[in-house]
């Protein structure tokens, strides 16, 4: 992300730098929630399954999603994008997801019947949490603040 000032500093037009918009603080935390209980879900499935190439991919994931929070944290156009683009579009993609399998799941018999475990009602509650956090972060850069904090109109 070359194009990201390392720090906001002075603005072009002479004025005191911004203050860190609680927008920006507060996707920041969701999206850092949304990615540890994502790396969480694939270490545990990573546990099982195992390879390399697996490990090596989630590793660089993890990198990317480190420099996009630093970026997003510290102002920068690039990160702000990504973020823009990325989490609103996903999260509704996968709250798309959850609802046809819950329209479509019982007329095909393909949901899980009863009893169910515990663990998997609480990791699909944190899964469900992980996603409409994804979104928030989405939708709190869209908002005038941040878009000024990244340097947006």
């Amino acid at each position: 992300m070359i194009d990201e000032p390392l720090d906001p500093g002075a603005l072009p037009n002479g004025r005191e730098p911004l203050r860190r918009p609680p927008a920006i603080v507060v996707s920041t935390l969701l999206l850092a929630f949304w990615w540890a209980y994502t790396l969480a879900v694939d270490v545990a499935l990573l546990g099982e399954v195992g390879g390399v190439g697996n490990w090596v991919a989630l590793a660089c994931c993890t990198g990317a999603v480190a420099v996009v929070l630093r970026g997003l944290w510290r102002g920068g156009p690039t990160a702000w994008r990504v973020v823009h683009r990325f989490a609103a579009p996903v999260a509704l993609a996968f709250l798309t997801g959850a609802g046809i399998m819950l329209i479509f799941g019982p007329r095909l018999g393909s949901l899980i019947t009863a009893p169910v475990d515990p663990a998997l009602i609480a990791a699909l509650a944190g899964g469900l949490l992980a996603v409409l956090a994804l979104a928030a972060s989405g939708l709190l850069v869209r908002t005038s603040p941040a878009r000024a904090w990244c340097g947006r109109r």
